[in-house]
């Protein structure tokens, strides 16, 4: 990576830590003890339980109508892929990278990496694995499948709102760097897109394959009419 590029990246991550995390003297929400708790309210949105809760919802919603189960079965299937695949994918991040977190250090520069965690027992603290953000990417990941599904703006207006008040909040808590948070959202949309088309293209196979059978049932059904056949 260019010198130049990593350090208007290390600046990014320096600016909000210094403007938007309530540890700094400098943050616009220093000493607010309204805003850290409405942002530590926002931040459990990405813990994981905002996104089961959607599925349950959905599953309770088709038990009452089964009308519903076309409808809502890619969502719950969505939600739930793309859910597994960001875990998956952030833990194999985390642990690659092993950075520390603006709780550790000011220094967002501290990237350790798996060979040296393992060295100092550090593999599986806490403490160095800020990249990418957990929270943002299970949030994030959810809003973006959903975006992909829902086509009213007002719903995915307040979607990204949502997403956008949580990554906030891991950059305000000391949880994570701005670039941590930037990462998960851009990472997060591939998956949720990969998730998306991998749907699409089994819903378009199979009704690809309908369409040919009943295409085939007409022909041979005229056939037969010609011939006089009568079922």
């Amino acid at each position: 990576m260019p010198l130049q590029l990593t350090n208007n990246i290390f600046f990014i991550d320096r600016f909000f830590f210094k403007h938007l995390s309530f540890f700094s003297k400098s943050s616009i929400f220093y000493n607010s003890k309204n805003i850290e708790k409405f942002f530590r309210i926002i931040t459990k949105f990405g813990e994981g339980y905002f996104e089961l809760s959607l599925i349950l919802i959905l599953f309770f919603i088709i038990f009452l109508n089964k009308k519903k189960f076309h409808i809502f079965k890619k969502y719950i299937a969505g939600i739930f892929f793309t859910l597994l695949s960001t875990q998956i994918t952030v833990n194999l991040f985390k642990l690659l990278f092993g950075r520390a977190r603006p709780s550790v250090t000011t220094n967002p520069e501290k990237f350790y990496g798996v060979l040296s965690l393992i060295k100092n027992n550090f593999l599986f603290e806490g403490d160095y694995a800020s990249f990418p953000s957990g929270h943002t990417i299970t949030v994030w990941g959810t809003i973006w499948i959903l975006s992909f599904f829902i086509k009213n703006r007002y719903i995915k207006m307040m979607l990204f709102v949502l997403g956008f008040l949580v990554g906030v909040s891991r950059v305000y808590l000391r949880y994570h760097w701005t670039t941590d948070v930037i990462a998960s959202i851009i990472i997060s949309y591939f998956i949720a897109k990969f998730v998306y088309n991998r749907m699409h293209g089994i819903s378009f196979v199979k009704d690809s394959v309908y369409g040919k059978k009943v295409k085939k049932i007409g022909r041979i059904k005229r056939k037969r009419e010609k011939l006089g056949v009568v079922n």
